[in-house]
């Protein structure tokens, strides 16, 4: 890549990274960060802040697909709703009906021949969002999203409705349901990816499979594409901070 290339993607880059600020219309903070450790520094800074000052801090990695998604006035050829519509309309579904109804569609994917139960085994756990690893010595964002709901940040970002991946609403009631049972706070979102800090996660065997069941159904990527099995899905989960969603 040429001096000029580097230099016009530089300034691409801050242009869709502004006009995704614009399109929040929330105080955001862009970081540059050079390890991992001080992104999670800066995000769990921000969490605290947030408790008293009444925000949610989300970490976005920015792209030009990303300001599509922020954009609901965006001309794409199909109608977006806006975020209190998001709200309005989580407010009406059925979560343990909804989680139900995705686990039997995740499960329609799995072949005759595959045991996607397995064997429980702790597997080593993460203590920082994977998606930064991807992104150190590159801008990311730090929105400051004016709600003490964590869960309404799914309608600030409205990711979804493709490969799988839950409508935005969806994914609201979804979250509202696993953050009110374990504490878990939507910190992170690209195109295809949620990531959680989890401030009251699973402690028992058990509660790790019910909720890696409830996982699979509402993502299974994350098992039919990662960790191979619900169980081996379950060992990352027990006592585990981090949760990660990926849609291929």
């Amino acid at each position: 890549m040429s001096i000029f290339d580097k230099f016009r993607k530089k300034a691409e880059e801050k242009t869709y990274i502004e006009k995704i600020k614009a399109k929040l219309g929330c105080d955001c903070s862009v970081i540059e960060e050079k390890d991992v450790k001080s992104v999670m520094k800066n995000y769990h800074q921000a969490l605290q802040e947030g408790k008293k000052e009444g925000y949610t801090p989300l970490i976005i990695i920015p792209s030009e697909m990303m300001l599509e998604i922020v954009d609901t006035e965006a001309d794409e050829g199909y109608s977006k709703d806006d975020r209190e519509s998001i709200i309005k309309k989580s407010k009406d579904i059925d979560v343990k009906a909804l989680l139900k109804r995705l686990l039997d569609e995740a499960m329609s994917m799995e072949e005759d021949d595959d045991d996607i139960t397995g064997e429980f085994s702790l597997e080593e756990q993460p203590d920082h969002f994977l998606s930064i690893e991807e992104v150190i010595n590159k801008k990311i964002i730090i929105a400051k999203v004016p709600t003490d709901h964590p869960w309404e940040v799914a309608a600030w970002v409205p990711m979804g409705g493709f490969n799988e991946c839950p409508m935005p609403e969806e994914q609201v009631a979804v979250f509202k349901y696993w953050y009110e049972k374990y504490g878990a706070i939507p910190a992170l979102v690209t195109t295809d990816v949620w990531e959680f800090f989890v401030e009251n996660p699973p402690k028992t065997q058990e509660e790790s499979e019910l909720l890696a069941w409830e996982q699979f159904g509402f993502c299974g990527d994350i098992v039919l594409q990662g960790v191979g099995t619900v169980n081996s899905l379950a060992g990352t989960l027990i006592h585990s901070s981090v949760w990660y969603f990926w849609w291929d």
